[in-house]
């Protein structure tokens, strides 16, 4: 989706010679036409330095003080560096009504209202025109042209938009909500045409038929949900498995630790006793004699350890019981009620 020029509230190409307006009617005071100014300078530096985004800053503090046509055209010539076109479009438009309004009695301004014109008619043809007509405007409606809301004193008018798909959306309280989808091309012009419609509310449903008698039945109440009840000896298992792990553990350190002291005694066995290396003698006594440790409490390790697993088999059941059953039955004549289960 392409998105619409936040500046078109500005009723960018609807009648901008503002005939009913009159010009400066409270003129801004020296102090506050002398910030504007020093503005507009920093602005126009700015642009000249191509800080575009800094100069867009300083001349729209300039606007806020003094609406310019010299510092609005230049606005435009920032946004047009940016890439904005459909916003320098509209503001170089506006740039030039403003310009011609006043020239009429500020001759200076004709040389400003032609160089917002030409610059506008090099951007036209870059940029589409979107003109969105709804004849009778219910109230509360909304307009969205690329999901940006649309000044009710714009409908009607020629939008500036960027080229390509553009959606244009309608919503009004009991109205049925409407939607256009329209293709533009650079410099082309399209029209929108919005008839609401209101929304056809559904036929009421036929009531209901009297009933003679009614009957409620409660069949038989929802089994209940099966607790899973504790296991006792779920953490004798897990101790059993622990035990029988760490007992093969220990003997295969055992086993380990045997094999060598036996590569220790077969090295000094050949070695008559007075030329074995007593060092070497220690250390296979000592493997000798830690193999035998790990073997020995290993395995009683390991037969505790199966001795619990085995004790951890065990489990409890849970007993089944019935559920409640209950039939109650109402008529016009009689009553009925029975009952039946185990509790």
């Amino acid at each position: 989706m392409r998105l619409l020029c936040p500046i078109l509230l500005a009723a960018s190409l609807a009648p901008l010679s503002a005939v009913a307006q009159t010009p400066h009617a409270d003129a801004p005071t020296l102090s506050v036409e002398t910030r504007a100014q020093d503005l507009y300078v920093s602005g126009r530096d700015r642009f000249r330095a191509k800080d575009f985004p800094g100069a867009l800053d300083d001349f729209r503090r300039s606007l806020d003080l003094v609406d310019s046509p010299n510092t609005r055209m230049y606005l435009g010539r920032a946004l047009r560096r940016l890439g904005r076109l459909p916003e320098a479009f509209a503001t170089l438009q506006r740039a030039a009504s403003d310009a011609e309004r006043r020239s009429v009695t500020e001759p200076r301004y004709a040389a400003t209202r032609e160089s917002a014109r030409a610059e506008a008619d090099e951007i036209r043809v870059g940029i589409a025109l979107l003109t969105v007509r709804l004849p009778d405007l219910p109230a509360g409606a909304s307009i969205r042209v690329a999901g940006a809301e649309v000044p009710v004193t714009a409908i009607g008018f020629p939008l500036p938009v960027v080229p390509g798909e553009v959606i244009v959306e309608f919503d009004a309280p009991g109205y049925a909500p409407a939607r256009e989808i329209r293709i533009l091309t650079p410099g082309g012009d399209e029209v929108v045409e919005i008839a609401p419609r209101t929304e056809q509310l559904p036929p009421p449903e036929p009531a209901a038929a009297p009933v003679e008698a009614a009957r409620v039945a409660v069949t038989r109440a929802p089994p209940p949900r099966r607790v899973e009840l504790p296991r006792p000896w779920a953490t004798t298992r897990v101790l059993g498995v622990t035990a029988l792990a760490a007992g093969v553990s220990a003997v295969a350190a055992g086993v380990v630790f045997g094999s060598i002291a036996w590569s220790e005694y077969e090295t000094l066995r050949p070695l008559p006793q007075q030329e074995r290396d007593q060092s070497l003698v220690t250390r296979g006594e000592f493997h000798r004699d830690l193999a035998n440790v790990l073997i020995v409490s290993g395995s009683a390790l390991a037969l505790g350890g199966l001795v619990l697993f085995w004790l951890s088999g065990r489990s409890t059941t849970d007993a089944q019981r019935s559920p409640l059953q209950v039939d109650l039955g109402l008529t016009a004549g009689s009553a009925t009620l029975r009952v039946g289960g185990t509790l």
